[in-house]
């Protein structure tokens, strides 16, 4: 039979310990990187989401502001002001950070595409880049206007300017 004294115990004492020390840090770096995991995944589910809801609706709005910048807002105010308690709270800050990324990605795609259509940083002042990130600008004011049948001068212009533009070298 084994003889197991004092000293055996204690060394067996510290060994746990030891052991338990270094799964209380391993769990400590595994909680870490899933809550910032969960964290990436969440807030990449409400852009999702917000993206979702612009492009089967159409932008969808109350009153003048998009229904995913609101969505974002109330899941924040819900994050923020811990009504869904503390666990759920981080989750709905989460999801509501998303989607007013979503919406603040939207409105710098507008500011973005009316730059280089117009040239200008802050385009030609036609559309709404805030409520209505992806619809097209108006066109600019200096455009022909078109409305209705077009007459024979018109076709024959339109006509005439495509065969100039088809004959004309094409730039590098």
């Amino acid at each position: 039979m084994a003889n197991i004294t004092e000293e055996h115990l204690h060394h067996l004492a510290r060994r746990h310990h030891a052991t338990m020390k270094k799964l209380d840090g391993m769990r400590d770096r595994f909680a870490g990187f899933s809550h910032k995991a969960f964290s990436t995944i969440e807030t990449a589910a409400g852009a999702w989401a917000g993206g979702l809801i612009e492009g089967r609706f159409g932008g969808p709005t109350v009153g003048p502001l998009p229904v995913n910048l609101l969505a974002g807002a109330a899941f924040l105010v819900v994050g923020h002001t811990d009504l869904a308690g503390d666990t759920l709270s981080e989750h709905f800050n989460n999801l509501g950070n998303g989607l007013i990324g979503s919406y603040l990605a939207a409105t710098g795609y507008a500011f973005g595409k009316r730059w280089r259509d117009t040239g200008k940083i802050l385009g030609d002042h036609t559309g709404h880049p805030w409520r209505d990130p992806y619809g097209e600008p108006s066109w600019p004011t200096d455009a022909p206007a078109v409305h209705g049948d077009l007459s024979e001068a018109q076709m024959a212009s339109i006509v005439q300017r495509m065969q100039q533009a088809a004959q004309a070298p094409a730039h590098p």
